[in-house]
């Protein structure tokens, strides 16, 4: 048994014996004055090694060690509900709360890591990981496991190890994840104003979390003829608030940026996104190119080349190329707005892996002429003429990612042979679902 139980005992056995020595005279007509002398000395004599004992538990638990753990704990609380009690000295006060709440978490990692602390103390350390963004240390702590570099307190001046969001996580009420669900259903159907309805019961609930006020964002761009300027980007800044590494969030903030004009604040984004998603994401390469496009554009407003003229420019030293058009299905002529990415991407059949050549249009009129070549590759050695045959994709992006998603428009042809081959007409005819 650990020694709060053992205290929590003691005090319940101190409660029963006050309560017969209340109770007795009353059930046996006796007076009170008298009762002592009728009390067995071993029942006496019990009693007070009872209060003894459980006074020295009591001194025990309620040692200056535990301090830290209840510093912790109001931390916790006042992270939980942030609005509570406002502030005597506004943002100055907050900030002394944060590192108040820092200093206890390290004094309870190194009292745990001492080998003190009980069951009660590991969960409180996880819970307080949670308010602080910690999810990864939140769960080693339910496994009773210290992160590395336990116990020491951050550098004077430096931010804490992790940052306290400003808005406290949020889980979805059963209605809230229908009404998610609902938004989700028609994001991919395309039926943007049925996603909004429900963003904006999800709003007026207080129940938006990062994902859902960047897919909102996304929402309202679409609607806005993917443009994210005004209050698309409000919504992308709340996503950010709530969580600065959201990779969707990210994505659109860098995109707002160049949308916009401003490319120096673009290359910062899309930096952050690189080193969020790291090098081996399928996205990184595209990432980069959108890094150079901004740094381009951000050192002296140069405009970056359309595709047509890339290849007419690489045309006389690639001799492996393949041109042509994008066209339209009937099925889907006029529902395809203008403005999307449209990347035509050519893959190798006999090796796997990252593209040979990719190419990023955006849509307007009808047929979209493109050309791929060596230029385009995106690993060096990896190109257009060493691939052997190749298929080759088209795919509309709202997002600007390359990754697919719901809802994107969609048309491939191949395999094919790069030397030699003739102009290809790529139908787009499918809707990713």
């Amino acid at each position: 048994m650990q020694l709060e139980s053992f205290f929590w005992f003691l005090a319940g056995a101190l409660v029963v014996v006050a309560l017969l020595f209340v109770a007795y005279p009353w059930l046996s007509g006796q007076a009170r004055a008298r009762l002592w002398p009728s009390l067995p000395r071993g029942l006496v004599l019990g009693g007070i090694v009872l209060i003894a004992v459980a006074l020295a538990i009591y001194l025990k638990l309620g040692s200056p060690q535990l301090a830290a753990s209840d510093a912790v704990a109001a931390g916790a609380a006042t992270a939980a509900a942030p609005h509570a009690a406002a502030p005597a000295a506004g943002g100055a006060a907050g900030s002394q709360a944060a590192a108040s709440m820092d200093a206890a978490v390290v004094g309870l990692e190194r009292r745990l890591a001492s080998g003190g602390g009980a069951e009660g103390d590991w969960e409180l350390l996880a819970k307080s990981y949670e308010f602080m963004n910690r999810p990864e240390d939140a769960a080693a702590a339910r496994r009773k496991q210290l992160p590395a570099g336990a116990g020491q307190a951050a550098a004077a001046g430096s931010s804490a190890t992790a940052p306290v969001p400003t808005r406290a996580p949020v889980a979805l009420s059963p209605e809230g994840a229908k009404l998610k669900a609902t938004a989700d259903e028609a994001r991919r159907t395309r039926d943007f104003a049925a996603a909004k309805v429900a963003y904006l019961k999800l709003v007026g609930r207080k129940e938006m979390n990062a994902d859902t006020w960047a897919d909102y964002a996304d929402v309202l761009g679409s609607q806005a003829g993917n443009k994210l300027a005004g209050e698309p980007e409000a919504l992308i800044r709340n996503a950010l608030e709530l969580d600065p590494d959201h990779p969707k969030a990210l994505w659109l903030q860098a995109s707002v940026q160049h949308e916009t004009g401003r490319y120096a604040a673009a290359v910062t984004s899309w930096q952050h996104l690189a080193a969020v998603l790291g090098p081996q994401s399928g996205d990184a390469q595209l990432i980069n190119a959108n890094i150079a496009e901004d740094q381009r554009l951000a050192g002296g407003g140069a405009q970056v080349p359309s595709g047509k003229a890339v290849a007419a420019n690489a045309a006389a030293t690639n001799p492996s190329f393949i041109e042509g058009d994008v066209v339209l299905a009937d099925n889907l002529k006029g529902k395809v707005p203008a403005g999307l990415t449209l990347f035509i991407v050519a893959k190798s059949v006999q090796s796997p892996g990252p593209p040979v050549a990719i190419l990023k249009l955006v849509t307007g009129t009808w047929p979209v002429h493109f050309r791929l070549d060596d230029s385009q590759a995106m690993v060096p050695g990896r190109n257009l003429s060493s691939a052997g045959q190749v298929t080759i994709e088209a795919r509309t992006s709202r997002t600007g990612q390359a990754a697919p998603q719901p809802g994107d428009f969609q048309g491939a042809v191949g395999p094919l042979a790069p030397a030699g081959s003739k102009a290809q007409r790529i139908v787009v005819s499918k809707v990713i679902g």
